[in-house]
């Protein structure tokens, strides 16, 4: 199943954040300026395809009334968590 969003997006670190069936999903992209500058240009909402982590947009385009599509892959933001312990 695929969800529209309305995603908000950090230039400096590539997060990307948004809601989905009411809570809120973090990712990361790799070109943050560019997705920025597509979705501005977009014809409609972004999609989330949660079972591909991509972040789907329909670009306008002349002589293609529905855009053409363009994914964005999202990986998973990194944790600010420590992943192990160190003794004392």
């Amino acid at each position: 199943m695929a969800y529209s969003v309305l995603p908000i997006i950090d230039r400096q670190t590539g997060q990307v954040q948004f809601k989905v069936q009411g809570q809120w999903h973090i990712r990361y992209v790799c070109d943050p300026a560019r997705l920025e500058l597509l979705i501005a240009r977009s014809a409609r909402r972004p999609i989330f395809e949660p079972a591909t982590s991509q972040l789907v947009l329909s670009i306008a385009s002349s002589g293609q009334p529905e855009g053409q599509s363009i994914a964005f892959s999202l990986a998973k933001f990194p944790s600010l968590r420590p992943l192990s312990k160190l003794g004392s």
